[in-house]
């Protein structure tokens, strides 16, 4: 490798490092929140604007991941939206994200990770009020590096980790991008991606050992591709296909 793709490499894992020791307790914290959902029968949903659809569908359908998960979408917020660029417009925006939770069917006693790295956006913030006034407990994923370096977009002043309930720090850099190039005035290498979802697997990962000592079977997909997997899939979607309304 050249010393850019070393650099960057070293970088994240040192960063991943940093989260692991600083965020251990907030992860802890946030899996006993879910397990807590899940042992009431309650639902995990997830939702993100812009590149963070990317972490939202990384814990939804996934192998290895939790059954009863489900993601907001709204196609005005993700990357496939022509013309990509309305889709800055429309996270910046915060009436239609309330109608987007009233519509998801989250109800009292679910949870509901939303996930901003900037934290400033109308959308997240209004989604995080929307769901907070229904009693659904919130966990936003976010960095507090950037939210802190700038001002909210929304109309009440409010970031999204000072409405949630529990806040897990990626601890991305301001702008996310995060390695300097001689010859190039802005930085380039983001790491948000990589650092949100390594939070949110280990706190799920965290959430089925919880759920297993309290002595729940935790649902978890296994992979479709995997030997035995479609028939284990089936039997536990039966459970909850009903009310997750993408399977």
């Amino acid at each position: 490798m050249s010393r850019w793709t070393d650099g960057y490499l070293d970088l994240l894992c040192a960063r991943l490092a940093e989260v692991k020791e600083a965020e251990r307790g907030a992860m802890e914290q946030a899996a006993e929140a879910l397990a807590d959902t899940l042992a009431r029968e309650g639902l995990i949903y997830v939702f993100g604007t812009g590149h963070s659809t990317a972490l939202m569908v990384d814990v939804f359908y996934r192998a290895g991941g939790l059954v009863p998960v489900c993601p907001i979408f709204d196609e005005r917020v993700l990357l496939h939206h022509v013309p990509v660029t309305e889709t800055t417009e429309w996270e910046r925006r915060e009436a239609w994200a309330a109608e987007a939770f009233q519509r998801s069917g989250a109800r009292a006693g679910d949870a509901l990770i939303i996930i901003s790295t900037s934290g400033r956006n109308g959308a997240p913030v209004e989604m995080a009020r929307a769901a907070k006034a229904a009693q659904v407990t919130v966990i936003a994923l976010t960095s507090l590096r950037y939210a802190e370096s700038s001002p909210s977009r929304h109309s009440s002043g409010k970031r999204l980790h000072e409405v949630a309930d529990l806040v897990l720090d990626t601890r991305a850099d301001p702008g996310d991008a995060s390695v300097e190039v001689p010859g190039l005035p802005q930085k380039a290498a983001p790491m948000s991606t990589a650092l949100g979802s390594a939070v949110l697997q280990a706190v799920v990962l965290q959430t089925v050992v919880n759920l297993l000592e309290r002595g729940i079977r935790p649902p978890v997909y296994v992979s479709a591709n995997y030997p035995g997997g479609d028939e284990h899939n089936q039997a536990v979607l039966a459970r909850y296909r009903a009310r997750l309304p993408f399977l």
